[in-house]
């Protein structure tokens, strides 16, 4: 049993190859066995007969004279059949007997125990005794004649005759050579063709698997040449996105490793620090406790907030996320959150506004959406020096959706980082990220925003130029359009 891709493929077209000449072959016997085929087959040896009938007519009508005897004739007669390989006979037109076989045979055997049929296609002149013959013995000839006249041999018709090829022999004469010569050269070659095929193909696959085990072993950075037809192709682009993705992917979750990492180690160390402190008798003072305690619950809150992003991350990721389903007026929502936020941007002296247009109700998650348009309001405020204005928009489309965004006109984003700031685990730059100490993140609250609009049918896009701002629409199915 052959396993390998190029040993099927090979063995499919040694196969297909084979059927074909084996089909010719048999189609060629076919036509060769059908009635036209036998008249392909009896005409060679006619045609050959009739030139040599031609040629010994002239000869004889040459040499035949009012003295030539019947003797004299068969020695001649003789001669002829020798050189030419040809079985003659004479016939008496008067006695419609045999008066001369070459293989004395026949002598004296009347002209009627001879069958002739004529042949179709044959074009023969003055020839009365042309065709296929069934001689007395019932085997089988092929005939023609001409008539040959002098006084003292009376009126004879002199017969070139020759046995009919069987099948076998005009096939294994004419086509058997010629047919095995071009079915072993096409063979040859169509295996020669079949094997570059094969090889086109397998090859890059090939390839792919020693690509894919690399991938396997830890080597991630493999990259696959576009050869071979459109569909190996196509899968190598696509062999090509998944290892660039698989690297982005390690590269990511290797940041986030060593990002929670340090906003685990940072919270910890301060609260056990604290907490040692106070255990040591170290912190006697009430004003000193007081603000031990608030360091260690600050502290633990920002533990909290990891470990629930992690969690929401985890139950997205996993398909476990289970969102209610129920009417939301966007509109109501987004206010919730400027209030909610609204006095975070005044403590940062930013002008925080909104701009709503009355909009249809959408179906979602109310909860699970304050999380959104909140994580991106409040990553605006984050980012926006004082005196900058962060602000929420709404509207709808004529096709229906909503449109919900929020601008800023903060520190913007690099362009290099915004093709990335959706992918799980990524920040962008630690200096930016890291504003306030407390605040920090751990670059799972956009991965997360993604994750839960895309939930929703709907889809995020941002907007950045570095120290020109940010924007981040949101597109959610309205009621209607739902």
């Amino acid at each position: 049993m052959v396993k390998s891709l190029r040993g099927r493929l090979l063995s499919s077209y040694v196969f297909v190859i084979a059927t074909v000449l084996v089909i010719t072959g048999l189609a060629l016997i076919l036509v060769v066995g059908s009635p036209l085929g036998n008249t392909a087959r009896l005409l060679p040896t006619l045609q050959n007969l009739q030139t040599i009938s031609r040629a010994s007519a002239r000869l004889l009508t040459d040499q035949v004279g009012a003295a030539t005897s019947r003797e004299d004739l068969a020695t001649m007669l003789d001669g002829i059949a020798q050189t030419e390989d040809v079985r003659i006979l004479a016939f008496d037109t008067n006695t419609q007997t045999v008066i001369y076989d070459s293989q004395d045979q026949w002598l004296a055997t009347s002209l009627e125990s001879f069958q002739v049929n004529e042949i179709q296609d044959l074009n023969v002149v003055n020839s009365p005794f042309t065709g296929a013959v069934v001689a007395p013995d019932n085997t089988r000839w092929l005939a023609t004649s001409h008539n040959l006249a002098a006084r003292e041999i009376r009126r004879v018709i002199v017969v070139y005759m020759r046995a009919q090829p069987t099948f076998l022999q005009f096939f294994r004469v004419n086509f058997l050579t010629p047919l095995c010569q071009a079915g072993c050269a096409a063979f040859l070659l169509s295996i020669l063709l079949a094997w570059l095929i094969t090889r086109s193909v397998s090859r890059p696959l090939q390839n792919m698997a020693t690509a894919a085990e690399n991938i396997a072993s830890g080597q991630f950075e493999q990259h696959l040449a576009l050869d071979g037809p459109e569909e190996v192709k196509r899968v190598a682009r696509s062999f090509n996105r998944m290892s660039s993705q698989v690297q982005t992917t390690q590269q990511s979750q290797r940041d986030f490793v060593a990002n929670v990492s340090h906003d685990l180690k940072t919270p910890l160390t301060a609260i056990r620090g604290w907490s040692q402190a106070m255990l040591d008798g170290m912190v006697s003072e009430p004003a000193e406790q007081q603000r031990a305690a608030t360091i260690i619950n600050t502290e633990a809150e920002r533990m909290q907030r990891l470990v629930n992003q992690l969690l929401d991350l985890a139950r997205i990721e996993s398909g476990q996320l289970q969102l209610a389903n129920e009417p939301i007026d966007l509109a109501e929502l987004l206010g919730q959150v400027h209030h909610n936020l609204l006095m975070r941007a005044e403590e940062k002296a930013l002008y925080f506004d909104l701009d709503m247009e009355p909009v249809p109700t959408i179906w979602g998650d109310h909860d699970r959406l304050m999380q959104v348009f909140t994580n991106l309001a409040d990553n605006a405020i984050k980012h926006t020096p004082a005196g900058g204005r962060v602000q929420l928009q709404l509207r709808a489309t004529p096709g229906g959706d909503l449109l919900a965004a929020v601008r800023d006109n903060g520190s913007g984003i690099e362009s290099t980082e915004l093709s990335r700031i959706f992918e799980r685990f990524y920040q962008v730059d630690k200096a930016r990220s890291r504003p306030q100490g407390a605040g920090r993140s751990a670059g799972l609250g956009l991965a997360i925003v993604r994750e839960l609009v895309e939930a929703h049918g709907g889809t995020i896009t941002a907007r950045s130029r570095p120290g020109a701002g940010s924007e981040f629409e949101v597109r959610l199915p309205s009621l209607r359009s739902g």
